[in-house]
């Protein structure tokens, strides 16, 4: 995320947080692969949006899909839970 941040990164992970992992979970495992990979940093960069690259779109494969505005807030609120 730190050297891309698209967009759709961020809804991927909105989704395999919210269903399937946390970040802690996601954080371990990115540790298992890159030793050094900050935890931190990763958090951090889930709650800013300001450097997000929109150029791709994302394409969803449900009937209802979130707002940008809710998979920015879902990812803030549980960026300080972590």
């Amino acid at each position: 995320m730190g050297r891309r941040a698209k967009w759709k990164d961020y809804v991927d992970l909105y989704f395999i947080i919210r269903d399937h992992y946390s970040i802690t979970e996601i954080s371990e495992h990115a540790r298992s692969i890159f030793p050094t990979f900050q935890s931190a940093q990763f958090i951090e960069q889930l709650a800013y949006h300001e450097d997000i690259n929109y150029s791709e779109a994302v394409e969803y494969l449900i009937p209802d899909p979130p707002s940008d505005a809710e998979v920015k807030e879902f990812l803030r609120r549980v960026s300080l839970e972590d």
